[in-house]
């Protein structure tokens, strides 16, 4: 079967089950007897001494290297709702499980098994933290009295230097021991082989393990953590115990267990936190995903503040100039319609949040969502001392180099001789010759220079002249290079994105009703909203003209804003899945999309989420994140069937074991305890067991043949828990 990536349904890697991996000899002791016998005619009798060669194949018994074990599910001191989750554990070496021989006629019986305790049922350990008593393997196997130990003999089957070495163990009662360790024919179907081959890069899930190329084996528990508070899974050795897997309860009190791993985590039932409930009951209402105060309701009879309520408007509280104090509509970037343009000044900017107030005619209030907008740009710039500091470095470059531009526009390249050629145009040869010919006392006193009249100092060019002069085509080419290097921080900083990033929640979202708990709102960005935004961004730190004419360089300069969109999720999906894959599409042609980008994706609150998108998708895909395998059930205690035909691992959708009508999961489950909820699974013993009810539901389905069994590798594939997907599509009456 094959794993689909986060991004879309191309596969990332191919994941292979197999039933087991039994190696040619069992670990153990042995002797290899090599002895001849001669045949044929005149022959002597004598013969060679047999030859004899003892040696041993070893394998892990006592204890487990933690390199062994390449991961567990769930995570060591994990905390979650588990209970449709069989925890397990994977072993980097393929053959761990069949390396030693519970039952030499049968070598596919695995010698391991993942028992889950919970809390009160190991005396050691009733907190279920996952503790162990120390004790070396001759205690262990000599112990005397009312416990069951491993039926291995000291002195035969365990190496010398092994029999004072340590081990970890766990004393079980033995009406827990009956009720919780697998059954002699459960025990093939908790083992499998897991071969994963390389399609792409390794990919690391958070709170699971991380699925990477190689070959390993894999034990799954038999038990459902279904009881809130903690468990604590043992990976044992059940050599030794080959004669008590019947589920019959053992004479002695006290079974005593050797413990190769062990780890704990808490379980929290909540049928309404998991990922398929919390996604599904956002779809419950499809009117309601717009971001909008109240939508409304069929049959409802429309007027303007309800028209306004439809198009994402609040009503605020809003004081005149005149200190009486009225009620206005606001709306913030994020709106459910694509937003109309409303008129700008001729400038084609705002240059004061008055200039930005719209005045609503037929309801006499007024509209102050781009006046409050332009505002919140004036606060953004001066509470944001990086902000602040980028406009005012840029302000600063750019009047010097403006000045410089416009004094050399005025001037020419050759100022000095331009202004001689002007002085002999006005006379000053024949003047000079004059004064260099005129004798001594016929000169005449000189006349006197004209003096500038009253307040005749020239005055600064206007505004609207600066404009001109620097969006001429030579003053503004040079002044745009000159400037380049500022004014890369400065868009940067006015990037609409960054500036939505950096916008409160409560001018986004102005009224907390409009995104209530457990919901999920769509919206379409207003570039309107963000340019007034830009705008009294660039209002700050305004001093002379000039500042205000290089502003308008700024804004030329500035890339036309993209077309946004986004949505907003506020749920406890946001804790619980930090990483859930989310797939804005946008239609292509048929059946195929294209995936948009997630130019913004931010955790704003404990559980609630911001995105936004470039472009405006037609259908957005909710996915459960993949990256990794564990198994279990699915939500609503069945087993939703996948083919174990090409492509095999694909789901039968609608097909369940149950079915409908026949139960749930629980049919198929015991107690641990016999006050205990039911939580152990029957595979293939006891009354009503798994495996031949699955085995039965794909032989009708025709993915088994009739005389074929349900083998262990085919098992895990129909038990591997299925990442949920559902998509959100406005062209269609429901979602998937």
């Amino acid at each position: 079967m094959t794993q689909p990536t986060a991004a879309g349904d191309v596969p990332r890697f191919s994941v292979h089950f197999h039933d087991n991996h039994i190696p040619a000899a069992p670990a153990g002791l042995y002797e290899i007897a090599l002895d001849h016998t001669v045949s044929g005619e005149k022959v002597g009798t004598d013969s060679l001494p047999t030859a004899r060669q003892d040696f041993e194949i070893r394998s892990p018994q006592f204890t487990l290297d933690g390199s062994f074990v390449h991961a567990v599910h769930p995570a060591p001191a994990a905390s979650g709702a588990f209970e449709y989750v069989l925890p397990h554990i994977t072993l980097g070496r393929l053959i761990l499980p069949w390396e030693r021989a519970l039952d030499p006629a049968k070598p596919e019986l695995p010698w391991l098994a993942l028992l889950l305790f919970a809390e009160q049922e190991l005396p050691d350990d009733p907190k279920a933290q996952g503790h162990v008593r120390t004790r070396t393997v001759r205690e262990l196997l000599t112990a005397t009295g009312d416990v069951l130990v491993p039926d291995i003999t000291l002195e035969e089957e365990v190496p010398p230097e092994l029999r004072d070495a340590s081990c970890a163990t766990i004393d079980v009662p033995s009406d827990v021991f009956a009720a919780l360790v697998p059954r002699r024919a459960d025990l093939p179907y908790l083992c499998h082989v897991r071969k994963v081959t390389d399609r792409h890069a390794l990919r690391v899930r958070r709170n699971g393990e991380k699925l990477e190329v190689g070959d390993y084996s894999v034990v799954v528990a038999n038990r459902f953590p279904r009881t809130a508070g903690r468990y604590a899974a043992h990976l044992v050795s059940l050599e030794g115990f080959a004669g008590h897997l019947d589920g019959t309860r053992p004479a002695p009190s006290v079974v005593r267990m050797v413990s190769l791993r062990a780890w704990s985590f808490e379980a929290v039932p909540d049928a309404s936190a998991h990922f398929d409930a919390l996604i599904r009951h956002m779809a419950d209402d499809p009117a309601g995903l717009g971001l909008r105060l109240r939508p409304r309701t069929a049959g409802t009879a429309a007027s303007p503040a309800t028209e306004r309520l439809d198009l994402g408007y609040v009503p605020v509280d809003h004081g005149l100039p005149s200190a009486e104090h009225t009620f206005a509509w606001y709306r913030g970037p994020f709106t459910p319609v694509v937003a109309q343009d409303v008129p700008t000044p001729a400038t084609g900017h705002y240059a004061h949040a008055d200039e930005a107030l719209v005045y609503l005619t037929d309801a006499g209030v007024f509209d102050v969502s781009y006046a409050a907008a332009f505002t919140l740009g004036r606060a953004l710039a001066m509470s944001d001392s990086t902000l602040a500091a980028t406009v005012s470095a840029f302000r600063a470059r750019a009047r010097r180099l403006a000045q410089r531009a416009l004094m050399r526009d005025r001037t020419g390249p050759h100022p000095a001789r331009d202004r001689f050629h002007e002085l002999i145009d006005e006379g000053l040869g024949a003047r000079l010759h004059a004064a260099a010919t005129s004798l001594p006392g016929t000169r005449t006193a000189p006349v006197p220079a004209p003096r500038r009249a009253a307040g005749g100092v020239p005055r600064p060019p206007a505004v609207t002249d600066l404009r001109n002069r620097l969006r001429s085509g030579a003053t503004r080419e040079v002044l745009l290079h000159a400037l380049r290097e500022p004014l890369a921080p400065l868009l940067s900083a006015l990037d609409q994105v960054t500036l939505l990033a950096a916008a409160p929640l409560g001018h986004l979202v102005p009224d907390a009703r409009m995104l209530p708990p457990e919901s999920l709102r769509f919206f379409h960005v207003d570039a309107q909203w963000c340019a007034a935004l830009r705008d009294g961004v660039l209002s700050t730190g305004l001093g002379t003209s000039l500042d205000v004419a290089v502003n308008d360089l700024a804004r030329e300069a500035l890339d036309e804003p993209p077309k946004l969109s986004g949505l907003l999720m506020r749920s406890a999906l946001v804790k619980n899945w930090p990483d859930v894959v989310i797939e804005p599409r946008r239609a292509v042609t048929g059946d195929d999309f294209d995936l948009l980008d997630i130019v913004h994706r931010a955790a704003i609150g404990p559980d609630l989420l911001l995105c936004l998108v470039d472009g405006v998708p037609d259908q957005v895909v909710f996915r459960e994140p993949s990256e990794g395998i564990h198994f279990g059930i699915d939500e609503g205690d069945r087993i939703g069937l996948r083919r174990l035909t090409d492509p095999v691992g694909d789901s039968l959708v609608g097909e369940s074991v149950p079915r409908a009508g026949e139960g749930d999961i629980t049919r198929f489950l015991r107690p641990a305890t016999d006050t205990g909820t039911a939580e152990v699974l029957d595979l293939d013993a006891g009354a009503d067991p798994l495996v031949p009810a699955v085995a039965a539901a794909l032989r009708t389905l025709g993915e088994l043949g009739p005389d074929d069994a349900l083998s262990p590798g085919a098992l895990a594939v129909e038990l591997v828990n299925a990442p949920q997907r559902i998509v959100f599509d406005p062209n269609r009456p429901g979602q998937q």
